[in-house]
């Protein structure tokens, strides 16, 4: 069933069977404080609150924060847990753990490790969600390429969690695709398959990294409906990462900007061809591995 309304902030909220769509919020989030406890700035849903997940901080950094989910087989493969980061779409913020683990639950593989960013708010008038190296704001501390480099570090050696190097994905939508293609298009990737749905492609911004994509893999899933991310830029992303050397599948669904089309289905199939579909771990992806 999918539904909108309006929240109690004003912000248009739309809801697939009760859950978040596409990056709305459906309620103001509370502040959280340091040394809050965990999951103190929103309420987790009844549905996933069986769910194991854990509210961490990536080394010290106490505005590094993420949330772990473990694997459901906790014996590794030979190689290692894959390991997937997550950065949400809309606002970013920590409510969409509700989201998150509904992913975990319904569609992610059971050998993964999933870490959820939560985005930073660095000025009040912000309105760039995650900050890259391309699109810098004002009084920024890290950029979005930094801290998803901390989280796959804290991972590993914090948490010791054991990754295979080959198999670091994410996962992004709306707000959250221009970091991913900012994180993969480094020469030192942490990353070798990236799941980019219902975003928007700066080519511009992109052109001078674009020879970084070669040997890497992309699943793009886009609505033909979108009008607020137009799919003539998941078209574009498409062909440029092709023309580049990468590996591209691109899918449609009906519906428009969200998570339409029965998601957790596609999100399956992604996620299966991002493990058939990877390439291989760059030196910077096998530096933090602690085997």
């Amino acid at each position: 069933m999918v539904g909108s309304g309006t929240t109690g902030s004003g912000v248009i909220a739309i809801g697939l069977g009760g859950w978040l769509l596409a990056g709305m919020v459906l309620s103001p989030a509370r502040p959280v404080q340091e040394g809050s406890p965990e999951f103190a700035d929103f309420e987790i849903a009844a549905d996933v609150k069986d769910v194991p997940c854990r509210d961490l901080r990536a080394g010290a950094h106490e505005k590094q924060r993420y949330f772990l989910f473990e694997p459901r087989e906790k014996r590794a493969p030979a190689a290692g847990h894959a390991l997937l980061v997550v950065m949400p779409g809309g606002s970013g913020e920590a409510s969409f753990n509700n989201f998150v683990r509904r992913v975990w639950r319904e569609a992610v593989p059971k050998d993964w490790v999933v870490a959820q960013l939560v985005s930073v708010k660095w000025k009040p008038e912000q309105t760039i969600i995650w900050p890259t190296r391309f699109s810098r704001v004002p009084a920024m501390k890290f950029t979005t390429e930094e801290y998803f480099a901390a989280v796959v570090e804290d991972v590993r050696k914090v948490r010791k969690l054991r990754i295979d190097p080959a198999r670091v994905y994410q996962l992004g939508w709306s707000s959250g695709g221009p970091a991913e293609y900012a994180i993969a298009l480094q020469e030192e990737r942490p990353v070798t398959a990236s799941y980019v749905s219902m975003s928007v492609f700066h080519r511009d911004e992109l052109s001078s990294v674009l020879k970084h994509a070669r040997g890497q893999a992309f699943f793009i899933d886009h609505s033909p409906d979108d009008t607020q991310c137009r799919f003539e830029l998941a078209e574009l992303a498409r062909d440029e990462l092709r023309k580049a050397g990468a590996t591209v599948e691109f899918v449609t669904y009906a519906g428009g900007h969200g998570w339409h089309d029965d998601p957790f289905a596609r999100m399956r199939k992604g996620f299966a061809w991002l493990d058939e579909h990877h390439g291989k771990a760059s030196r910077a992806g096998r530096g933090g591995d602690p085997r």
